[in-house]
Order: C-alpha cells, then structure tokens, then sequence
C-alpha cells in the first residue's frame, strides 16, 4: 500500500473515532462557560467562548474543533496543528435547564491560523447576534464585524449589517459599512466567513466606504466629498471622533519630523474645511477633534472658533456657555482685523441674549 494512502486510512479512521459536539446538555450547575464546557468539550471540540441569548432564549457558543485528529494527538501541539483547527458557532436553545443543539456552523470564523486570525467573539442583544474577527498581519490588519437578526417565522438570525476596517501595507486606512434587505438568503447557521466578503450574489442595499492615509488632510476632504449625498447619514459608521484622533495622531509629515502637532500652515485649510463638513453633516463630536487642533496651533484663526461655537450649539443647551464662550472670541477677532461687516447676524443675535 502506498505510504500516502496509508497516512489517509489512518487520518479518517481516528476521525471516525472522534465525537462531536452534543446535542443535548442539561444543565445542573449555573450557567457559566466553565460549568458549560464540562458537557459540552470532547477530544476534537472545545468550547472558546459563551454568550447568552434571551430571544430566543439558549446560548451561543463559539467552539474549536479539530479537523481530522483529536486534540490529544502529538499533531496538535505542533506548529501546523492550528491550521487544521477550524472555529465554529453553534447554538444551544434553553428550556429550563435543558439545552438543545438548533444549529452549529464549522465556518462561522476563520481557522485558528487562516489569514493570520488574531481575535474573533460573538455576542448576543436583544435579537441581534454580533461577529467580530480581527486578522492580518499585526501592522496592517483588518477587522470585520456581521451583524445578524433573529427573524421569528423563519426561527433564523437574518444579515443585517456588516462592516470591515483596516490598512495596508503602504499605510492607507479604508472602512466599509453595509445594509442588507430582508430577502438576502445569508443566516447565520449556515454562511461561511471566510467566502461572504467576496461572494457577488450578496448585494447590500445601502452602503458608505472611506479611504485616507492618516495626516493626509486634503485627501480625506476629497475622500468625504466624493461620499454621495443620500449615504451621509451612515457617516458615523465609518468617520467618528475616534478615527479623527487616529487620524491625526497617526500621520507622518515630511514637514513635521518629530509630528509633535500635524496641524500646520499648509494643511489648516484642509483641517478647517474638514472639520466644517463633519459639523455640516451633524458629525459634532468628529468636528471638535479637528477644531481643537486647529486652534490650539492657530489661536487666532477666527474661523474655527466660528465653527467650533456652531458645534457647541448644535450639541444643544448643555454646551451653550462653551458656544457663547467661541462666539465672542470670534467677534473680537473680527473686530480686531476690522471684519465687523462680515459677522453673521445669528452669531450677533445668539449673544445679545445670554
């Protein structure tokens, strides 16, 4: 007999022999992972994370099986073993103590090595179940976020939503997010993680994507304009307060070696009309990152402190001191450079009554 077929029978007859994940589970102890993975672990799958769902009532368990092999195998604590580790999700409906298997999906994540898998968890509220799996290399990785909701008649969680970000190897951050109606045929037991990114049947019915290397102003303020007006409202998925401060943290300057402050002569403009269109677009909190920059390098550039007072207003009541506070600086720098004529009304009428 071949050598190769050999290693093939002997390969299947020990997966023969395996046992995978039960399908009942009662429960006497409380509920938690480890009093769960006492029934639920075998030799070829382990339990990795717990999450409880209350619609419908059970809980989700994203496990670890082995492919061929069981864990015990010397061939899995070798360097090749993870690669033939797959991690699944299954779900386990409650009914007093008792747990029954509804569904279990081996292709819910990546394999402990595909594409460099780095993290993934699941998690459960109300009617939604969220996936996130982070992978790549460390530098220039990705994150991918699925977004499923339980649909009663069908007694399955539907696509709903889906996200990814990350960067390239040139430096480059990007981020997507999409919407999916209710006839798309993707559920969670069933779909396949590593295949559903490139699968052209699946079609979202609204999306927004943005593209920008960090510290590179006029790009981003292309980049924020070419976003079609009917997708703006989706903004935030992509561009908040906290990728701002990625944003601008993150840039490298050639004419800022030390990037001490990447605001300077050359882009303030950019930074300034940046921050006006995330005001514009009701995108506040962005807005103020990049004001506040801007007028910590520039303490005189009346403009920001014109848009940093709209942001402040728009936040509502709570903020009208800060709001009030910029206005008159704003004022007195117009005044300063003999700019009164060109003082919005509003901004006159704002004051005179606080």
């Amino acid at each position: 007999m071949p050598l190769k077929a050999y290693f093939f029978i002997l390969f299947m007859g020990l997966s023969l022999l395996s046992v995978a994940q039960p399908k009942h589970i009662r429960l006497v102890d409380a509920l938690s992972a480890d009093n769960f993975a006492k029934h639920f672990n075998t030799d070829t799958v382990q339990l990795s994370q717990l999450n409880t769902s209350k619609t419908p009532a059970g809980v989700f368990i994203a496990y670890e099986k082995a492919d061929t092999l069981n864990f015990k195998h010397e061939f899995y604590k070798s360097f090749d073993g993870p690669g033939y580790t797959k991690v699944g999700l299954a779900f386990y409906a409650r009914k007093g103590n008792d747990y029954q298997l509804s569904f279990k999906n081996d292709n819910a994540f990546f394999c402990v090595s595909c594409n460099n898998m780095r993290y993934y968890n699941v998690n459960a509220s109300r009617d939604t179940v969220s996936i996130s799996i982070s992978w790549g290399p460390n530098d220039f990785g990705r994150s991918e976020g699925y977004y499923f909701v339980y649909r009663p008649t069908a007694k399955r969680w539907q696509l709903a939503e889906r996200d990814n970000a990350g960067s390239d190897d040139e430096g480059t951050s990007s981020s997507e997010y999409m919407t999916y109606p209710q006839n798309v045929k993707v559920y969670l037991d069933d779909y396949d993680a590593e295949s559903l990114s490139y699968d052209s049947t699946v079609i979202s019915n609204q999306r927004i994507g943005l593209s920008y290397k960090p510290g590179d102003y006029a790009a981003l303020l292309r980049s924020l304009k070419e976003i079609p007006k009917n997708s703006l409202f989706l903004l935030p998925r992509v561009f908040n307060e906290h990728t701002a401060e990625y944003f601008m943290e993150n840039g490298l300057d050639e004419d800022q070696p030390d990037n001490t402050n990447p605001i300077h002569g050359k882009n303030v403009l950019s930074a300034n009309e940046i921050a006006y269109f995330l005001e514009q677009t009701n995108q506040l909190d962005a807005a103020q990152v990049f004001l506040d920059k801007v007028i910590e390098r520039f303490p005189e550039r009346e403009v920001a402190y014109l848009n940093r007072a709209d942001v402040f207003f728009k936040k509502g009541q709570s903020s009208y001191k800060k709001a009030e506070k910029d206005y008159r600086t704003y004022v007195a720098l117009m005044n300063k450079r003999g700019l009164q004529a060109k003082i919005p009304q509003r901004v006159l009428k704002f004051l005179s009554t606080q």
